[in-house]
């Protein structure tokens, strides 16, 4: 059987497995395929390793640039912005491979490396291909974060709720949501895309013990629950890196700080780091302000911790069924039992309300 499939929607190939198979991160399946000596298989899986990687590199390409558009946009100078930004990258690099001060040179290396494994590497080139990416990831993921840092520092915390919806999320979430809009989409047909990307996503991330890209997952009558122990970005900037023996983003010699006030953006709930708090604007209040539902719903690791924190997502089988506490600890209002839901039906609500005043 073809390890992947074209996927209609997404007009690209996707892993061709079950839930159950797509809990194993893409890197464990390429290493079975090298040791049953599944050419075909190890080929495959090898680009799409790389595949997975690139969704991500090239979402950390914008959010660096728009970060850096916010903060000077809010006034910040051009001198200041570089001297935080030397502080912030020479922390993200330290401790890691050369190559990885490089962003574009690391990623080339990436890219040949998971060339040559489809070409016919063994587990060991297939080991430093995840480990090249892994230490490109994080290097990313530690930057965004010390540039998020900077934000809250010198323009306060709410700055970072403005800086996620008006400069890195909000385009994001109007080009790629849509297709989860159910006045475009039914539920039916978003519902096993919002799972899909979800495992897909937590690969790219290299979420899971050992980094590896797994995902842990549970299936209800309502709902399915992915938990990732740790993921590999914001629940790795809480916990820390054990293959690196690093800590926590938020103790030395990071030094980032978690959010400390309570905000529509973060759950209202201290202790959220700052990149963790992208999955409450993108996933969840401009879901519901949109479309009057979320798209997943999440509980985030938070800090301090006692270095177990998990992160969990919670996609559930029809927006009816997410429960009014989620839509309450954003400060906002579940919709009431048949309302119409959807880009359309919050215009129709809109009005609605208009006319109630």
């Amino acid at each position: 059987m073809a390890a992947l499939v074209e996927h209609p929607e997404l007009k690209r190939l996707i892993r061709a497995d079950d839930w159950t198979g797509l809990a194993v991160g893409t890197y464990p399946r390429l290493l079975d395929a090298i040791a049953r000596g599944d050419a075909t298989e190890r080929a495959e899986l090898a680009r799409f390793f790389v595949v997975e990687a690139r969704v991500i590199h090239d979402i950390y390409t914008q959010w660096l640039r728009d970060t850096r558009r916010y903060l000077l946009d809010k006034g910040l100078a051009d001198a200041a912005l570089a001297e935080e930004e030397a502080r912030v990258a020479a922390l993200a690099v330290a401790g890691r491979p050369a190559i990885v001060a490089d962003r574009d040179a690391a990623w080339s290396e990436v890219e040949a490396l998971g060339q040559n494994v489809a070409d016919g590497g063994d587990a060991a080139l297939a080991l430093q291909l995840k480990e090249s990416w892994r230490h490109l990831h994080d290097a990313q993921v530690d930057h965004i974060s010390g540039l998020f840092d900077v934000v809250i520092r010198r323009f306060g915390e709410p700055a970072l709720g403005e800086m996620y919806e008006g400069w890195v999320i909000g385009d994001w979430f109007a080009k790629r949501y849509q297709r989860f809009d159910v006045s475009r989409f039914s539920w039916e047909e978003a519902f096993p895309l919002i799972v899909y990307l979800t495992f897909e996503s937590m690969h790219g991330h290299l979420a899971g013990p050992g980094r590896l890209g797994d995902v842990t997952f549970e299936s209800f009558d309502d709902r399915v629950v992915f938990t990732f122990a740790p993921c590999g970005s914001g629940g790795r900037t809480v916990v820390g890196e054990p293959l690196d023996g690093t800590p926590p983003r938020m103790e030395p010699p990071y030094r980032f700080k978690a959010l400390e006030g309570a905000h529509p953006f973060s759950w209202n709930t201290p202790g959220v780091c700052t990149y963790c708090a992208h999955c409450c604007v993108l996933t969840e209040k401009l879901p519901i302000e949109h479309f009057g539902y979320p798209i997943r719903v999440v509980d985030p690791p938070l800090y301090p911790n006692d270095g177990n924190a998990v992160c969990r997502w919670t996609v559930y089988r029809s927006p009816e069924l997410v429960p009014a506490s989620v839509y309450e600890r954003l400060g906002l209002r579940k919709p009431p039992p048949g309302a119409p839901l959807g880009s359309a039906g919050q215009a129709q609500r809109a009005v609605q309300e208009d006319g109630a005043r």
